[in-house]
């Protein structure tokens, strides 16, 4: 327990070099269309600044930035309306001359773009009597994605840190009680998975507070990135941040249900279990679900699809490190084992099919078209994910149908152990398209408004 606790610790520090190595990363909206259009010429000027887009902009990743020939012009309050679009006015009258809108917004996935329109003012500056007419988008200047794969990195560290912290969860109160009602020595094996637990939820605390830093530093600046007035405002005021907020709350409820638990269970349980279900909520709130059309039914997939997903794979990985050591130490330890195997194995069997589907749907909510499955980027991710998914579908249900019958039949545990190392390596695989995923722009036709 202490080599692998020792290894998670360095596994940690590399982690974090990582995830401080920047370099671009992929935003999960575009323009659709604005007023001023670029390229445009006023004989009128306007009074407003509208921007519209292929996702609902948050206004706590939100600037717009309006400069003439004199430099800045002031701005009004940034506005959103129900048509993905966000709004200023435009509080003075524009002389003639050659003016460029810059901007920069995000969806809810936190996901950071920008670009820039440019517009001509030929009159000598009349204000519209009537609103300024929509013009179709002309890119002046390229709009360009910001991020760092320092955002992968930390979203990758909160998948693994997820996957397992759950995971014991699972073990603890779904794997275990089972167990020793038939009258099997857990104390031991619960001990080792809440210590293990405790230590994923720190790698999950720390990639928090990185991707929280990256954003920060993404949205106004390395100067100001730790800037509680730059800060607040963006973890309180979007559904970034309540996601962001939410899961780290979560971390937090489950490490103090987890140390409660051994003298108040009545107290402990119940706080780690919602605990361990604001962590699941949180990948969704601050992903592709909260900028789906269909939010509600996405994020009900998306929470579906991680906490089944969590409690089967990562409840693996605590059969593997954390019960089979401690049935080793019980008398009649083979045994042992195979009721430790034989007790997950109703779990995994639940989960598994739960995880499948609800990835499916999920998926088929992003996507929505065939073509756009093998037609772009995030549709080829997905056929990568989906692909190592059947392989680690496929192990398991050789470990259901011939390693556990051989375990339950007398045979060694090494093969188990093999064979479900496997089943691991491939899962680890997942997690890292799953990265890839929710970094690639989900296909622009499903979340554009005909």
């Amino acid at each position: 327990m202490s080599r692998l606790i020792a290894m998670t610790r360095r596994a940690v520090g590399a982690l974090i070099v990582l995830t401080l190595l920047p370099s671009l990363a992929l935003a999960h909206l575009s323009l659709r269309r604005s007023d001023p259009a670029s390229g445009a010429h006023f004989a009128v000027a306007p009074t407003r600044v509208s921007l519209w887009f292929t996702a609902r902009p948050e206004l706590g990743f939100s600037t717009l930035r309006l400069i003439g020939p004199h430099g800045d012009v002031a701005l009004g309050r940034i506005l959103a309306d129900t048509g993905d679009g966000m709004h200023a006015d435009i509080q003075s009258v524009l002389t003639p001359g050659e003016y460029t809108v810059d901007w920069r917004t995000a969806s809810a996935d936190g996901h950071l773009m920008r670009g820039k329109i440019a517009f001509v003012v030929e009159g000598a500056g009349q204000t519209a009597a009537t609103p300024p007419m929509l013009h179709e988008p002309h890119t002046a200047a390229p709009e360009s994605h910001e991020g760092q794969s320092a955002n992968q990195g930390a979203r990758w560290m909160e998948f693994v840190a997820l996957l397992v912290g759950l995971g014991a969860l699972g073990f603890r109160h779904g794997v275990l009680p089972p167990l020793a009602a038939r009258g099997v020595q857990t104390s031991d094996a619960a001990d080792r998975a809440r210590r293990l637990g405790r230590s994923f939820l720190l790698l999950y605390a720390i990639a928090a507070v990185i991707r929280l830093y990256n954003e920060s530093v993404a949205v106004h600046g390395l100067d100001l990135a730790l800037a509680p007035a730059a800060l607040v405002p963006m973890v309180t005021t979007t559904l970034w941040g309540v996601g962001w907020m939410l899961g780290l709350a979560g971390a937090f409820a489950l490490w103090i249900g987890w140390t409660v638990s051994p003298r108040s269970v009545v107290i402990g349980t119940p706080l780690a279990l919602a605990g361990g279900l604001a962590m699941a909520m949180s990948p969704a709130l601050s992903g592709h679900a909260a900028s789906s059309r269909h939010v509600g039914l996405s994020i009900t997939f998306d929470v579906l699809h991680v906490a089944a997903a969590s409690v089967w794979l990562g409840g693996l990985f605590m059969v593997l490190v954390a019960g089979m050591p401690a049935m080793r130490r019980v008398p009649n330890d083979r045994d042992a084992v195979a009721s430790l195997v034989n007790s997950f194995h109703p779990v995994a069997l639940f989960c598994a099919p739960i995880a499948v589907v609800a990835g499916l749907g999920t998926s088929w909510l992003r996507v929505g078209t065939w073509p756009a499955v093998w037609g772009t980027a995030y549709g080829r991710t997905l056929l990568l994910k989906l692909a190592i998914v059947l392989l680690v579908a496929g192990m398991g249900t050789y470990n259901w149908m011939r390693a556990r019958r051989r375990l339950n039949a007398g045979g060694s545990v090494g093969p188990f152990r093999v064979t479900a190392s496997v089943e691991l390596l491939l899962a680890a695989f997942v997690l890292a398209v799953t990265t890839l995923l929710v970094t690639t722009p989900v296909p622009t036709e499903m979340i554009t408004k005909p």
